[in-house]
């Protein structure tokens, strides 16, 4: 009987992981994924605190103390206590092991922990400033941003198999989860693009029906002939067509302004001794998103190098480093993380990986994997490789970049890039099809599967999303209104002075 029992729930968890793989919306999957952890145990396992996994003993006391002194009214404690730290892996609460063990989510006590402090935060931010004056909080949200840091969509490249992306930024947008900062390279710039210059309610259901019109699709034998110099000139305008329909002239600032976002381009340059750029608002204000775009989806031997563009002071096209040309940003930079810590305080990084020349090689988890013989002979067999490229790249020539010499390269900066953050979004080798690469499509079925498999990728990952993301939400929200009343105060007393 129990042999029997144990067979019917093996039956009824492979028919919902089915139904699961089949869903169409979140909320079916969803509905399913429930299902399926009270049928496996796990929703029970839910509501236990303690875990070897974690430290629940801790985030138990600290959750209680936030309670205690919320009840209590105690504003300047809270304040205290918050001051102690707000990490976002406080115990070990941020693992991803914790949500492996689920379909959805996680410990009851980590979704309890992350509200308690969200509430807390907001009721530092709501405190009379008889208790709390103002200074007092501002120094300590900006101490807050600073230290919590914030997070980061990254977008890789991978040319047709770009409507992935859209299925994740999709599942993001619409349970109100995309970060602020974004950065994209080849194919992940044009979804940047897009993000970058449209609002989240311009963004509604926007991704799920948008598509490419490429007015001719390339087989193998046409990516062959690009190589070979043919019909380059053809392959160019029907890129530009398509990047000019969805961007337009909008500058990175003008960007910004219109959305909040901060989005990020990685460009590569063609020449030999120049360095690789990451272009936005900071460091690029007035460049176009469009010339940068098409900048960093010009694969080198497929298609010339792209001159930028910028808007000047009377708001009038020109040319911007006029004698420098770029190219695709994926080769060089396909996920800019060291730079976007740099400029955005960026410390937690959600990628969507869609490179067909990574995607077999890593894993969502790379960072809690075991180490095995397996992993270690394809460091050592990968560490041969870039130096037998780097030896041979020594012996070209030192002034101009032969093809041979370009070729490796491209190879040796593939090889020698990090493809995976803290949160990875990554699409299956088996939804992988050589002519979708090629924005070659059998029909629209090819588009709609690509896109529900980015959504079907995305959603076991929402709860970990949200719980690694929206502290950091409540303290930019609440910084930016400390911020704008400090501007407004120091207006006032200046118009007041003036007065006087």
């Amino acid at each position: 009987m129990a042999d029997a029992n144990r067979l019917t729930r093996f039956g009824q968890l492979r028919q919902l992981e089915q139904d699961m793989n089949k869903a169409t919306t979140y909320e079916q999957w969803r509905r399913l994924a429930q299902q399926h952890d009270e049928a496996s145990g796990k929703a029970a396992w839910k509501l236990r605190d303690e875990d070897e996994l974690y430290d629940a003993r801790h985030i138990k006391s600290r959750y209680q103390l936030l309670k205690d002194l919320a009840a209590k009214g105690d504003n300047q404690e809270i304040l205290f206590a918050l001051n102690e730290g707000i990490h976002g892996n406080m115990g070990g609460m941020g693992k991803p092991a914790l949500y492996k063990q689920a379909k959805l989510g996680t410990k009851q006590l980590i979704d309890d922990y992350v509200a308690g402090i969200k509430d807390a935060l907001n009721i530092v931010a709501d405190a009379p400033e008889s208790e709390i004056p103002f200074d007092e909080k501002l120094d300590f949200f900006r101490r807050a941003s600073h230290c919590f840091g914030r997070s980061a969509l990254s977008l890789s490249g991978g040319s047709g198999l770009i409507y992935f992306h859209h299925g994740v930024v999709h599942a993001l947008a619409e349970q109100e989860l995309l970060p602020k900062v974004l950065s994209g390279a080849s194919a992940g710039s044009w979804i940047c693009a897009q993000l970058g210059t449209r609002t989240d309610q311009e963004l509604k259901d926007y991704f799920v029906t948008k598509r490419y019109d490429f007015k001719s699709a390339l087989g193998l034998g046409d990516a062959l002939g690009l190589l070979a110099g043919k019909n380059r000139d053809i392959t160019i305008n029907d890129r530009d067509d398509v990047i000019d329909d969805f961007v337009g002239t909008q500058t990175f600032q003008e960007a910004y302004e219109h959305t909040g976002r901060y989005i990020n381009i990685s460009i590569a340059p063609s020449e030999r001794h120049q360095t690789a750029r990451l272009m936005n608002a900071i460091t690029s204000p007035n460049v176009t998103i469009r010339s940068a775009a098409k900048a960093s989806s010009s694969v080198p031997g497929l298609v010339e190098p792209v001159a930028l563009e910028a808007k000047n002071s009377h708001g009038r096209l020109k040319p911007y480093l006029r004698d420098r040309r770029w190219v695709d940003g994926s080769f060089a930079e396909d996920l800019p993380f060291k730079r976007l810590s740099r400029l955005f305080g960026v410390n937690h990084y959600i990628v969507s990986m869609i490179n067909p020349l990574a995607v077999p090689f890593i894993r969502e988890d790379p960072k809690t994997a075991p180490d095995s013989v397996l992993k270690s002979a394809n460091k050592l067999f990968f560490l041969a490789v870039k130096e037998s490229i780097k030896t041979a790249r020594r012996w070209a020539s030192p002034v101009s970049m032969s093809k041979a010499d370009a070729f490796l390269g491209i190879i040796y900066q593939l090889m020698d890039q990090e493809y995976t953050g803290d949160i990875n979004i990554i699409l299956s080798a088996k939804d992988i099809r050589t002519r979708n690469t090629l924005f070659n499509y059998r029909d629209d079925s090819d588009i709609t599967g690509l896109i529900e498999a980015g959504m079907r990728a995305t959603w076991p990952k929402l709860d970990m999303i949200r719980n690694s993301t929206s502290i950091s939400h409540v303290i930019d929200g609440i910084l930016t209104g400390l911020e704008d009343d400090a501007v407004a105060n120091t207006h006032s007393r200046h118009v007041a002075h003036l007065t006087l």
